[in-house]
């Protein structure tokens, strides 16, 4: 990675007149980048544009949106943003106006929008899913909502956190699993198709568990961290301890001696005590990511950590990252190639390279910006990495001369040219990252 150095012949337009907040970068063609601003504005570019007859190639807006001339626009700050998976004709966006929102990409329109009562802070969409396409949004009310845009509701509430969510994500190994992180540092696994919590990550939960007998299901090698109560059970504690014991929004630290010892209301009363007191991180959950590969999970926090997990067992895999200084107050994103072989993380005003499983660092990535970097997305067509910062510009980084003549990318009437430049994937090998360190 010693190679990737900041693009002297690409460069994004100035289209902010404040910070950017959010990236996204569509998986079905790797080509349009979709990016909000801390001055409402929302702009989409692809990345496949610009002159080669240029000496630098300079990718403009298709459309930029903000609230003084569209009035579909955020009237606050867009905290996030999501490509729909399937095509690129859908997008979602979040903003601090407590909207989130579906949006025509061809119209430059709203089709649906979701209300939710305090500021959305993270929305997300399922790469995986086959049978459900929900967005989970994240706000600062603690809870999870799950909005479905064929219907126009909020289907799902999920109660739990005790802090404002910062971060949301689908995994990428199960298409029903979705991930929660909040300003304390917890990090909640929620299935939708079930009732309360799956799991919460521990930092100090390091082993995994046995597995089951051969043959046994993954779904019993999983640690299902507490056990739901019969329907029995909740009655006896309704009627022992009154509603708000067996609520799910109870208070997490409800004393246990205000309840008989080993009644069923003081074993849900000790649960909650238990699954409060987990954390993933000592500090905010700044962001979650599930690798491509479905067998990893990433996470950091304010506490200056970024943490691998299993995703499956869904335990501390132990690799230390030195150097990822984190003071942010809002998500960050960070990013990692498509063979889930090298993450980028943002901190200050540059971008450290790591290697996924060992922690080793590869490279550390200045000179483009100012102020600090808020998102950071990886291109697999191209091998480019894009970054947004508080000093209101994209920034392109590319391999030292191996920077993709723009004609090589096909016609600008859609053709993507099969994977973004021949010249490009030739010299990459076709193997990820092989020959970058």
């Amino acid at each position: 990675m010693a190679q990737l150095r900041l693009s002297s012949s690409r460069v994004f337009a100035k289209a902010f007149n404040g910070g950017v907040t959010c990236m996204d970068l569509d998986k079905v063609e790797d080509r349009f980048l979709l990016s909000g601003g801390a001055d409402t504005t929302l702009a989409l570019f692809d990345t496949h544009t610009g002159s080669s007859d240029q000496t630098v190639a300079t990718m403009k807006p298709l459309f930029s949106l903000r609230r003084q001339n569209s009035p579909h626009a955020h009237k606050f700050m867009v905290s996030a943003v999501a490509w729909y998976p399937v095509d690129t004709g859908l997008f979602v966006t979040g903003s601090h106006d407590c909207f989130a929102k579906v949006w025509d990409t061809n119209a430059g329109e709203v089709v649906t929008a979701f209300q939710l009562p305090k500021k959305v802070t993270s929305v997300a969409m399922s790469h995986v899913s086959t049978s459900h396409c929900l967005i989970a949004c994240g706000c600062e009310d603690t809870n999870l909502r799950l909005c479905d845009p064929t219907s126009g509701a909020i289907t799902h509430v999920f109660h739990g956190h005790r802090d404002a969510i910062w971060v949301t994500a689908w995994a990428t190994h199960a298409e029903y699993e979705v991930l929660s992180g909040d300003g304390a540092g917890q990090v909640r696994v929620w299935d939708v198709r079930r009732a309360g919590c799956r799991a919460v990550l521990d930092q100090y939960a390091t082993k995994r568990p046995a597995r089951g007998a051969p043959g046994g299901s993954a779904e019993l090698d999983a640690p299902p961290p507490y056990v739901p109560m019969s329907k029995k059970q909740r009655r006896g504690l309704v009627g022992s301890a009154g509603s708000l014991a067996g609520s799910a929004s109870a208070p997490a630290l409800l004393a246990t001696d205000e309840l008989p010892p080993g009644s069923p209301g003081a074993v849900a009363a000790a649960g909650r005590m238990k699954e409060s007191a987990l954390r993933a991180h000592s500090g905010g959950i700044t962001a979650l990511l599930p690798c491509p590969d479905g067998l990893s999970l990433l996470t950091a926090g304010t506490d200056g950590r970024m943490r691998l997990w299993d995703a499956a067992s869904r335990v501390n895999k132990l690799v230390g990252y030195e150097g990822t200084h984190n003071r942010a107050l809002r998500a960050r994103t960070i990013a990692v190639t498509e063979d889930a072989r090298v993450v980028f993380y943002p901190t200050g005003s540059s971008i450290n390279v790591y290697e996924v499983e060992s922690g080793r660092l590869l490279s550390g990535l200045q000179g483009g910006h100012t102020e600090s970097i808020n998102c950071v997305q990886y291109n697999p067509a191209t091998g480019e990495l894009y970054s947004g910062a508080n000093d209101q510009k994209i920034a392109v980084w590319s391999f030292a001369g191996l920077d993709t003549p723009v004609d090589e990318f096909g016609e600008e009437d859609g053709a993507v040219g099969e994977g973004g430049g021949g010249r490009q994937q030739e010299d990459r090998g076709g193997g990820g990252v092989r020959g970058y360190y």
